[in-house]
């Protein structure tokens, strides 16, 4: 009963206006044997919000392998030795086949590089390949740490949203990269929102970080007023400088609710490492309060693939949104009004 009533308490906070850190804190601790309680509460303000509509996204990673960061999950940075395939930039005809495959299935196209950012020239390649890319559809990007000017080029060229995690708390961030801070990726989200486009940042969970970094993650997300959050669970890549991870999928669950119940009207998106580290539970992602996923593979992995992935949502009852039929956020602000 105790647990019945907290879920019941989280589920009406959460709709009101998210849940605080102290009620974070709860979630953090919530027995696993009780999580089925946690995951009605998540999924119940998910329907509100969203009802039976999911958003998946597509990627292609356009340039690939040889970063000079060290981020020590990565399997793209040159400090680490995994073996990946490093790739120079796409042609842009391959970025422009692949933008239009995307948006046939109705999904967002985002394009992804390794480094800190472009040279000037493959830059300027990359903007004029989105610009030839014409019709309804999304574009994203995610091209790393950028100027004002640049991010206003790429919001000329079509890119509704950035792509730019903030991958871990401040004070945790330091164990995991030293090439550069928290605080050159926080002012990049900052300068994103003056931009034109849209936000969409978060993190990478099972890298060694307690409950209490993810709480202060959330709650900088928050705070920013980022409108998509991607959660990543760490697949561990042989040759990278990290242990596997730890948690077992409900533990992992547990994160993508916490996320739900504090940001009730946001998008979240379980990305990387779903396939890997939920397996036969992945499903329960939007049970546990996601309205997102990226589908078809990822950046140096494959995924289950776009059929299985829209198997999956169909045998739930779940529907792809389309990317020309995105709520604004006044519409979603008003359905929360008007309940």
């Amino acid at each position: 009963m105790k647990y019945f009533k907290e879920a019941q308490r989280l589920f009406e906070k959460a709709i009101e206006n998210g849940i605080d850190e102290d009620d974070m804190r709860v979630v953090a601790k919530w027995p696993l044997d009780k999580v089925s309680l946690l995951f009605a509460a998540a999924d119940q303000v998910r329907r509100i919000f969203f009802k039976n509509k999911v958003e998946p996204c597509t990627l292609m990673n356009i340039k690939s392998g040889g970063c000079c960061e060290d981020c020590s999950f990565c399997s793209q940075s040159s400090h680490n030795n995994a073996d990946i395939n490093v790739q120079d930039l796409s042609d842009p005809r391959e970025i422009i086949r692949k933008c239009k495959e995307s948006w046939s299935k109705g999904y967002p196209f985002c394009v992804v590089s390794s480094g800190r950012k472009l040279e000037p020239a493959e830059f300027e390649t990359v903007c004029k390949a989105l610009s030839e890319c014409k019709g309804t559809g999304e574009k994203h990007a995610s091209l790393g740490i950028l100027s004002d000017d640049e991010l206003k080029a790429l919001f000329k060229a079509g890119v509704s949203f950035y792509n730019h995690n903030l991958e871990t708390s401040r004070s945790f961030f330091g164990n995991i990269v030293t090439t550069h801070t928290y605080d050159d990726r926080y002012d990049t989200v900052m300068r994103i929102k003056t931009s034109g486009m849209r936000v969409c940042s978060g993190g990478i969970f099972g890298i060694g970080e307690s409950w209490e970094h993810r709480i202060e993650l959330c709650v900088d997300l928050r705070n920013l007023g980022v409108n998509i959050v991607p959660i990543n669970f760490l697949n561990a890549i042989p040759g990278t400088r990290i242990e596997p991870l730890k948690e077992s999928p409900l533990e992992l669950l547990k994160i993508v609710s916490m996320f739900r119940l504090a940001m009730p009207n946001v998008t979240i998106k379980v990305s990387g490492g779903r396939e890997a580290n939920l397996g036969a539970l992945q499903s329960m992602i939007f049970f546990a309060g996601a309205n997102g996923y990226i589908t078809g593979g990822y950046l140096t992995t494959q995924g289950a693939g776009i059929d299985a992935d829209e198997q999956m949502i169909g045998a739930l009852g779940l529907k792809n949104r389309g990317s020309s039929s995105r709520p604004s956020s006044n519409q979603i602000n008003q359905k929360a009004n008007n309940r």
